[in-house]
Order: C-alpha cells, then structure tokens, then sequence
C-alpha cells in the first residue's frame, strides 16, 4: 500500500522499507519485478527467488498460492492470499494487514 507508506513518511519519516516478493519466479525475473515495483514506490524492495525459496518463505508467512487454470506455459493466473506484514528491524513478525484495512488504519498501527 503506496499511500499506508506515505502517510507513515508524513508522520514520523522514511522509516519503512515496503517490501514485495513475487510468488512467480517462473514469469517474474529479478528485472520484472524491480519494474512492478518502480511503479508503485520508490523504495519498495521487489524479492523473487527458486521456485523452493518461494515456497519456504510463503511457508513462513503462511501465504497461501495456487497456480490456477494453465492455458498455456505463460498464460495462467496464480490464486493467492493478499497479506501485508510489518516486520520489525530485528527480522521477526510484529502484525500482519489484510486486504480490507486502509492505507490509513494502516499507518496509524
């Protein structure tokens, strides 16, 4: 959430790294998803990896991912859930955000 990091920079500074990892390392390269994220921030941090590094941190965040209908070997569509976390400095988990909060109930937790 673009606007959850800017409301969070207008109250207390650039204090947050957003970061987003791809749970399609077939499709998205590091380039990709690098660009995917450009777009949203500037210092949102776009992570991808092996297919088995995708499935052990969407294990260790409990992100649920499913490759849907396949059309072909590029045309398909990936299931997932919509989780944003906020970890602390020190690597570990301190609340999670789902996809129904605001930017700003957000930024005021």
């Amino acid at each position: 959430q673009t606007r959850a990091v800017e409301l969070i920079d207008e109250k207390i500074g650039p204090v947050v790294t957003p970061v987003f990892i791809s749970i399609d390392p077939k499709r998205d390269s590091p380039e990709q998803v690098d660009d995917y994220c450009n777009e949203f921030h500037p210092r949102i941090a776009g992570l991808t990896g092996t297919p088995e590094q995708v499935k052990q941190v969407s294990r260790a965040y409990r992100v649920y991912f499913n490759e849907g209908i396949k059309n072909t070997d590029k045309d398909y569509l990936i299931d997932h859930s919509i989780i944003h976390y906020f970890v602390g400095k020190n690597g570990k988990f301190v609340d999670f955000f789902g996809k129904n909060m605001t930017a700003q109930e957000m930024a005021d937790k």
